[in-house]
Order: structure tokens, then sequence, then C-alpha cells
């Protein structure tokens, strides 16, 4: 009996290197431990699921910092436009409500998992939900199939598509890291990536809830300039979440490995630079004389966060010393914060760190160590920006594991 291409995971990278490998006439397996196929998936962009966005491949790759190239032969495979192709083919209409960002017309990420069921079925792709892989076994030319809890399956190949350890309950965890080692695979250490930051400071609880629109984030350290990012900021029981600083997170994870805290600068009002603050309060004093301080910045944001801004309520505009408008100028456009944790992998939307790409081969996604063992998606030391960027190489990645999974493919 022919043995199948067995498939590791049953997620975005996973059911589309199934599908991918059964195209090509194999007889594929989903292993999939969870009771149902797609858990993470059905839960991305709110249940709406971001699947890509507009870019084409090469830029959209760059997002992904210094080991970007690793990525062009799966983006060349199935780059953005064929990716939104290959779905719309499958009846799921797509749109871009934002002009960016693509999600199903439906706004229902349902209808994704569906849709990669759906052509499994098709290419009668087997799904076995409930099954936990154990280990690898291999012989003395490459893999030879799997250990699970209900005994060995045989296979002629087997990809590893079991994602990251973001949100447990939803089948993260580090089996994917397990199984590599045991092919001699180095796992770049795992630290939680789109996720909250906890800081030293107190005062964000006082703030819960409290969301700017348009925040610039900075890491606040030597050689870190460049680490920014933008967009809304929520201020929370522990911290701060939200865009501004989630793309951020998985480098402030790095580094806390390495240092008690890191420093972050906050410009909460990135239209107005310190001077045109100066400006502002100039204003204030021949235009306002006799409001308070704490009241006209209530104009700019909300009331509990202009409170610890300017902590005293009583001092009015003509009373505003100018070292009180020096200090404050700087306060709003470069609020200093100290991060100590972030919200751990409970919350954690990516996992930065993986299996190391140098003993991938990034044309096949074939282990270097190991003939007929394949890696896709999150497992691999690959983690980009919110935005679409890490389910298009979730299913990018699986398109290519899953085309070279199966013998004889060149």
């Amino acid at each position: 009996m022919e043995r199948p291409v067995l498939v590791v995971g049953a997620g975005p990278a996973g059911l589309l290197a199934a599908a991918a490998a059964a195209s090509r006439g194999a007889p594929v397996t989903v292993l999939e431990r969870l009771a149902r196929p797609g858990a993470k998936l059905l839960a991305t962009g709110g249940g709406r699921c971001n699947l890509t966005n507009a870019l084409e491949s090469e830029p959209l790759a760059r997002k992904f910092g210094r080991q970007w190239r690793f990525m062009l032969p799966a983006l060349t495979l199935l780059p953005p436009e064929a990716l939104r192709r290959w779905f719309e083919d499958r009846g799921v209409p797509l749109g871009f409500p934002d002009g960016f960002h693509c999600f199903p017309r439906s706004g229902r990420a349902a209808d994704v998992l569906e849709a990669l069921l759906k052509e499994g079925r098709r290419r009668h792709v087997v799904v076995r939900t409930g099954c936990t892989v154990r280990a690898l076994r291999f012989g003395p030319e490459g893999v030879t199939g799997v250990e699970t809890d209900s005994g060995l399956v045989a296979a002629d190949a087997v990809t590893v598509a079991t994602g990251g350890m973001g949100y447990p309950r939803l089948g993260g965890g580090d089996l994917g890291y397990v199984l590599a080692r045991q092919a001699g695979h180095e796992i770049t250490t795992p630290v939680p990536g789109m996720v909250g930051l906890c800081t030293r400071e107190e005062w964000p609880g006082t703030c819960t809830g409290i969301a700017l629109p348009d925040v610039v984030a900075r890491i606040a350290l030597s050689g870190e300039k460049k680490q920014s990012g933008r967009g809304e900021l929520l201020f929370t029981h522990h911290g701060i979440s939200a865009p501004a600083v989630l793309d951020l997170s998985g480098r402030i994870g790095e580094l806390l490995t390495k240092m008690a805290e890191v420093p972050l600068e906050l410009n909460l009002y990135p239209e107005r630079t310190a001077a045109d603050w100066l400006e502002e309060f100039r204003l204030w004093q021949r235009r306002d004389g006799r409001k308070t301080i704490r009241r006209l910045l209530s104009g700019y944001f909300p009331a509990r966060l202009a409170a610890v801004l300017w902590e005293d309520g009583t001092t009015t505009a003509a009373e505003f010393p100018a070292s009180g408008r020096e200090w404050l100028s700087v306060r709003i456009s470069r609020l200093r914060l100290h991060v100590t944790g972030t919200e751990g992998w409970r919350k954690a939307m990516v996992t930065r760190g993986g299996v190391a790409l140098a003993q991938v081969n990034p044309r096949t996604l074939e282990s270097r160590l190991v003939p007929g063992l394949f890696f896709a998606g999150e497992v691999l030391d690959l983690d980009g920006p919110c935005g679409g960027y890490n389910l298009q190489w979730a299913f990018s990645s699986g398109m290519l594991a899953g085309t070279y999974a199966v013998p004889g493919t060149t």
C-alpha cells in the first residue's frame, strides 16, 4: 500500500500544504491534536480573518526583517494576488475595506476555513482530529512516519505545520520544536509576539480602556532606534497594547531575555512636535488664562490621561511656568515607559523565533538534515507585523512545502 504524505497540524499552513500535496496525486493525511481543525484561524482578526494585504511579494517579505529573502520562493509560488484568486475561485469573495487589508466580504473567518476543508475533501485529504503526534520516525534514507498516541503512522514525507506557542487553548504549543529537535534542528528561542506589554509604571492601570487613535512608539535603546510602531494605543490593567506596540512586542520579548526592562518612548500626538506644543501652551496663556492646564489638555486627551500627564488640577494657563511648559511638551511627545514583561503566550498572536532557517531549504522548505521532512508556517523562525502578513506566509509556505513533499517532485 502506498504510504501517505503526512501533515502535522490543521491550521492554514497545514491545510493548504495538504491540498497542494493531494493535488499532485499523493494520498494525504492531516493529524491534528485538537477536536476540530483551524481553531486559531477562526479567531484571527477578531473572527474576520485578515488573510493577506495589498502588497506585492517582495515588499511584503521585507516587512519580516533581515531574513526576508528566505520567503521569496514561497511567495513566488503563491504571491498575494494568487492567494486572493485561490479563495475567490473557491467561493470566498474578498475585499479591502480600508484599501489595504484583505478580508472575506462576509467578515467570517469560518468561510476561509471551510474553503480549505472543502478543497481537502475534493482532493480526498483525510483529517484526523484528536490525534497527538509524539515523535518522528526515521530510516536510513530519511523520515518514515510519526508515532502518535494511537500508534505508528508510516509516511513518505512529513510536513510539520504546528504553528507557534501563542494561544495554547487554540492549539499553540512546542510540538513543532520538539519534532524539529528530534531531527537535529536548532531552535531560535521562541518569545511571545504581537502581545500586550506590562510596564514598571502603574499609572497605565488608572487609564485602563482608554485608546488613543494614533501614537508612535519607539524602543529607547542605542541601536534600536529604528524599532518603532505607529497606530492605536490601548491602556490596560498592566500596561499597554494595540497596534502601536504589538509589532514591537516580539523584539521587546527578545530584549527581555537579556535585560530586566526595556525603555519605550511614546509620542501621544504625532501630528505635533515638542516645539508645536510649546507654541500651543503660549496660546493658552494668551487666550485661556483662567482655564486649568488639565482642562485644556482634556481637549486633546481623555480626562483620566490628562490627569496623568499633568497631575496638578489647579494650575491655570496664566500660571503655567516655563519649566512646566517645557516638561509637559516633552512628556507628551516622548513619554517614557519601562516594559518589564509581556502578557505571555496566553495572549500572543504570533511567535517570534522557531526552527532556524539555515537548516531548511528555502526553495522547497525541506530539512537540510533529514530528507522527506518539511516545515511550513509559524513553526519557522519568521514573523511579520499585524495586517495579514503572517497568514500570507502560512498559506504560501504551506503551498510550497506541500508541493515538494510529494516524492518525485522537482
